[in-house]
Parts: C-alpha cells; sequence; structure tokens
C-alpha cells in the first residue's frame, strides 16, 4: 500500500525575524535550509519519491541539490536551492512511513547539531565555561519537527489526502510543547536577540577581540546557543552589509563619475582594517564596493574605527582615552582628505534607508485543491523551484540586492529604496508566467495563485529584526487584499506611512508617475502635507449624515485644488494632473478615502524620489 507522508520543520518566522544583523538573517534562513534539505535527502535516499520540493529535471542539479552546503555557494558558483520547511513525498508500497518519518527527523536533527558542533569550535573561546549542558539542552530543544501519514489507495484520492495531511499538521500546531529547562544556569543574561534563553557566552571582558570583532558582538550582547550559530555560522565575508545594499545605487554612480575618488578611498578602508565584502557573484557585493560601506556615512566613523580597533564597544565610542582621541584624529583627517570630501561634495547626500521585500503566494493551497493527480503537483512543485531561481536572479543581478529566502512561493529580499518598484513589478510577473505554465495542464477551472507583495522602508541603522517586522507589516497589509503590493514607510522624522494596491490598479505605473512629479519638483512636498493636514481637520468616514455628505465632498474638492493651484513651490497643478479623479458622483465618505490614498501614495513616492535623487551628481548652481 502506497503512503501519502508529510513532514514539516521549525520555527520559521520568528527564528528568521530574531536578528541584528546581516549574517543573522541570511543564516538563520540558510540553517532552516539546511535542515530541511537533510530531512529531504534522507527521504529521498531510503526510496521516497518527493512531490513537494520537486528539482526540476530538466535542470539536472536534483543530486547536487539534496547534497549539504554550508556556503552561500556550491562549487559550481550558484547559490543551493532553498529548500522548504514542509516536504511532501510518496512511500512506495514496502516502505513504512513512520520509519520513513523518524529517520527523515533523525537527519535534520543530526544536521542541525552538525551545525552546531562547527561553530562551538570556532567560537570555544567565547563561550562560558561550564555551559556544555545548557548549550546541549538549547539546541536539543529548539527544532519543532512533525509528521503525518494516510494510505493512497489510487489516483483519484491524491487530493483528499494531501488535504487530511495538511489538516493534521495544523492541528498538531495548535498543540504546542512546553518542555521544562533543566540546566539553568541562573543570574546570567538572557538572549539579545529573542529573550527567550540564556546566554552561553563569556562574560565581555574575557571576550577574545579577534573573535568580537570577526563576530561583530558588542559589549551589551548576549547571544544563547541558538543564536551564536545564527551570528558564527560561515565566514563573515559571505555576509553583505546593509549598508551596501542600501547605498547600491549611489555607489555605483558614485564609482561611475568618481572612480579615482573611489579608489583611493578603497585604500583608507585597507589601510583601516574595515570589513571586507566577498561575494563576487552579487551586484552589490566585492565587485560593486569590498568593503563595509557605512564608510560613506559619516556619523558612522567613529563606530566602524572602533570596531576595526577591536574596541569592545565596537557600536559606538570607545572608553579608553588614547582610543577615542586616535579615532578623532582619523576622523578629522578624512573630513580634509581629498578624495572623502571631493566624493562626499560633488555626490548628494548618501540616502540611508533600505527596503525589506517580503512575498508570498495567494490561494496556493486552493489551486492544488484542483491538481488531482499526484504527478501533476510534482511538476507544479518544480516550477516554484524554478520560480525560486529567478527570483533570486531578480533581486540579486537585475536589482542589487541580497535574497534572503526563496523557497516555493515565498520571498524574502533587502532592496535598495530605488528599485524597489521595478523589482517587485518584475518578481510578480516572473511568478504569474511561471504559475500560469505550471497549471496549465491542470484545467481551464484551476484559480490561478497571485502573488502578494509588501516593501517595508526603515532606516539602514535599525536592527535587522525591526526591518524584518517592517516587511512583514507590509505583506500582511498586502494579504488583506491578494493580489496586492502593499508598502510600509519608517521615517525617523515624520512616522509611518502605509499604502496598499492591488496589481490591476496598476501600482507601480501610479507610484512611478508620482515619483516623476516630485522628483522633478513640479509638485512639493509642502503641498502635499498641507492637503494631509487639511484632511485631518475634516470630519471622519461614517460621521455624516447622507444630506451632509454633497457640501462636504465640494469643500474637500475646493480645498484641494486650492492647494494645488496656489502659486510658489511646485507650481499650480489641477486635480486630474497629480492623479485626483474627484468623480463628480461621489460622496464625501469615498471623497475623504481617495484622498487619503493619494497623500499616502505621494508620501510613499517622496520617499522613492528621494532615494533616486541621491544616486545623481549635486546640480550646479
Amino acid at each position: 500500500m502506497r503512503h501519502l507522508l508529510l513532514v514539516t520543520l521549525g520555527p520559521v518566522q520568528e527564528f528568521i525575524a530574531q536578528a541584528r544583523r546581516t549574517r543573522d538573517l541570511w543564516f538563520g534562513s540558510h540553517l532552516l535550509s539546511e535542515i530541511s534539505r537533510a530531512a529531504a535527502a534522507d527521504l529521498a535516499g531510503r526510496g521516497a519519491l518527493l512531490v513537494f520540493p520537486a528539482l526540476d529535471p530538466a535542470l539536472d542539479k536534483d543530486a547536487e541539490e539534496l547534497v549539504p552546503s554550508a556556503s552561500p555557494l556550491r562549487p559550481s558558483g550558484k547559490p543551493p536551492l532553498a529548500i522548504p520547511n514542509k516536504i511532501l513525498c510518496e512511500a512506495p508500497d514496502g516502505l513504512d512511513p513512520k520509519e520513513l518519518a523518524s529517520a527523515a527527523v533523525r537527519a535534520a536533527e543530526a544536521r542541525w547539531l552538525e551545525l552546531a558542533a562547527a561553530v562551538k569550535r570556532v567560537c570555544a573561546d567565547l563561550i562560558a565555561p561550564g555551559v556544555e549542558q545548557a548549550w546541549v539542552e538549547q539546541l536539543r530543544t529548539f527544532l519543532e519537527l512533525g509528521a503525518a501519514w494516510t494510505r493512497l489507495p489510487d489516483e483519484d484520492g491524491y487530493a483528499a489526502a494531501r488535504r487530511e495531511l495538511e489538516q493534521e499538521i495544523a492541528g498538531r500546531k495548535l498543540l504546542r510543547d512546553f518542555p521544562a529547562w533543566h540546566h539553568q544556569r541562573g543570574s546570567v543574561a538572557k538572549s539579545s536577540l529573542d529573550g527567550a534563553r540564556e546566554t552561553v557566552l563569556t562574560d565581555p571582558k574575557n571576550r577574545p577581540a579577534h573573535l568580537v570583532r570577526r563576530y561583530r558582538i558588542t559589549t551589551g550582547e548576549d547571544l544563547d546557543a541558538v543564536g551564536l550559530v545564527k551570528r558564527a555560522g560561515g565566514e563573515p565575508e559571505q555576509f553583505v552589509p546593509i549598508a551596501n545594499v542600501a547605498l547600491a545605487g549611489w555607489i555605483a554612480s558614485a564609482r561611475e563619475r568618481f572612480p579615482q575618488k573611489i579608489a583611493e578611498i578603497e585604500g583608507v578602508c585597507e589601510q583601516e582594517g574595515f570589513r571586507r565584502v566577498g561575494r563576487p557573484d552579487l551586484s552589490c557585493g566585492k565587485r560593486l564596493f569590498a568593503w563595509d560601506a557605512e564608510i560613506f556615512l559619516e556619523d558612522r566613523w567613529a563606530a566602524m574605527l572602533s570596531e576595526a580597533a577591536g574596541e569592545p564597544e565596537a557600536a559606538g565610542e570607545p572608553n579608553d582615552p588614547p582610543s577615542r582621541q586616535r579615532i578623532s584624529e582619523i576622523a578629522r583627517k578624512w573630513r580634509k582628505s581629498s578624495a572623502m570630501q571631493e566624493l562626499l561634495g560633488k555626490m548628494n547626500t548618501p540616502f540611508p534607508y533600505v527596503a525589506c521585500l517580503v512575498a508570498d503566494g495567494d490561494h496556493m493551497g486552493r489551486a492544488l485543491d484542483h491538481v488531482p493527480h499526484i504527478q501533476q503537483h510534482r511538476t507544479f512543485s518544480a516550477r516554484l523551484s524554478y520560480f525560486a531561481e529567478r527570483a533570486r536572479e531578480i533581486v540579486e543581478q537585475e536589482h542589487r540586492g541580497i535574497l534572503v529566502y526563496a523557497g516555493g512561493d515565498d520571498v524574502l529580499a533587502f532592496i535598495n529604496v530605488a528599485e524597489t518598484l521595478s523589482c517587485a513589478a518584475a518578481l510578480q510577473e516572473a511568478f504569474t508566467g511561471i504559475v500560469q505554465e505550471a497549471l496549465a495542464s491542470a484545467g481551464p477551472d484551476v484559480p490561478m495563485p497571485t502573488l502578494s507583495v509588501g516593501i517595508g522602508i526603515g532606516h539602514l541603522l535599525e536592527s535587522m529584526g525591526h526591518l524584518r517586522r517592517l516587511g512583514g507589516s507590509a505583506e500582511k497589509l498586502a494579504k488583506t487584499r491578494r493580489n496586492a503590493l502593499a508598502m510600509v514607510v519608517d521615517k525617523r522624522s515624520g512616522g509611518t506611512t502605509s499604502l496598499c494596491d492591488v496589481w490591476s490598479d496598476g501600482p507601480v505605473v501610479r507610484l512611478r508617475s508620482a515619483v516623476s512629479l516630485l522628483g522633478t519638483r513640479q509638485l512639493s512636498a509642502k503641498k502635499v502635507h498641507e492637503i494631509g493636514s487639511e484632511l485631518s481637520r475634516m470630519p471622519a468616514k461614517g460621521t455624516l449624515l447622507a444630506s451632509e455628505q454633497p457640501a462636504w465632498a465640494d469643500l474637500l474638492r475646493k480645498e484641494v485644488e486650492r492647494i494645488l493651484a496656489r502659486s510658489g513651490a511646485g507650481g499650480d497643478l489641477t486635480a486630474s494632473e497629480v492623479g485626483l479623479s474627484f468623480r463628480r458622483d461621489a460622496d464625501y465618505d469615498a471623497r475623504r478615502t481617495e484622498v487619503e490614498q493619494w497623500v499616502s501614495r505621494m508620501l510613499v513616492a517622496k520617499v522613492v524620489a528621494e532615494a533616486t535623487l541621491t544616486t545623481q551628481p549635486k546640480e550646479r548652481s
């Protein structure tokens, strides 16, 4: 009797989100993928037939993608494919699904412990004495593994069997285990990443300076066993600093126009021992700028020098007066140096914001319910694997970003703000084309999945966890409408602005039009803020009687037109020229909604326009 087997591994979202640095985020995602890869490889090695993920035979890489990879690049020069945390497979007649599931779980646990052991060896001098039992307990209680299986009597019963497994696993996840801690150290700090487990690090004054510098551990930072594995896994040069992503457009423009100045600044980075950037395969990596791009942010010089010198205050000013004096002297020298002074004088100030992009497929389960046979599902899964590869190309090669994760219909990436709109549009287009092709053989009645994309924009000095949450909030907003693009902008001075439009309404075209209006100064940001302020003084939606709606709708229109038509910065404009329709039959509530959405769109576009403008040289007066 054949069986259908589903193995799940976690935790996923909360684990990935617990990050302070790029390496925390990327390696956390990579860890989960490697653990899933070990389980999938074990299942395939025992004769199970993978349904999801199903690797595309046309790419002739099935064997390679099931081989472990501790590095972001395989010997072939290609990144390993991300393996999702759900593994669905068929157990042929003669194979015990329970034994298959148990073996897969053991393989996943073994891979996790193997990766952790490698970190423990290189970080032995960072780890406090007497924490062996706590270390083991933290590692062994981390993974959440589950499995369910059911009989698969014939091809026609496949869809029902798959739904049954999904329901069983979903029900089990509602019954979470909370094992007791037996090896607490007591009177020590909790992890700085999530505050859940006790630190395994030694006292800050006993931490070797070369390891502190290598893994960028600040004095006030503590890590548990899981957090240390995330921070110290892989080689530091594998991880591109978030500043290099945020300033990618600015650096590319500066290198093109002032190559000699960039070369001189690279010499300064070499001399001071700043952190190097590897990854020549990435368009925002070594081939763009081989050092931490925070050097282009003047207020970060002291922290960078402190870190390069091995000071424990890696994120701030050093305590030692001689070190502080030396750092101040070097910073003054840089301010007067011809290369730095001339470059920062000729280019607009770098825009210190970055975008976290989170994308997820809509109605995937509903579409799969219309895929009646296992082979059709396997074909669909293989095409989703191709989308993951295409997503990597779009993000890392075409838009100078870094891909944290792409598995199935999920994408998590960081992009410079100026390129976020084109990147989101390219992902949506690629997903739509690939999914339509994959489900073409399933029949005309299959509901086509769509892609919701969320973009969270925040300051590059915010924690990775905060940036990730901004992207997650935007994705949740997009999911409220489905098949949508949502953006959440968190400005350090200006509060938070949100925007959400379905793809069929052309959100990218609308935003690009708004960016053009603001970027060319046809419309001033001051007028946008004035209209927003005027709106805040008018009645809220749902508070007016039906008889009052027409008069207030007319008043709102006239106030907006008055502000737009006023001479001064931005010139005089009509409502239609800035994208406001003002339909005559609209009541007050509908008109207020239109203006609210317009203001949000313009405030979001203002940020994109600022990012785009800063990649250009200064205008000569």
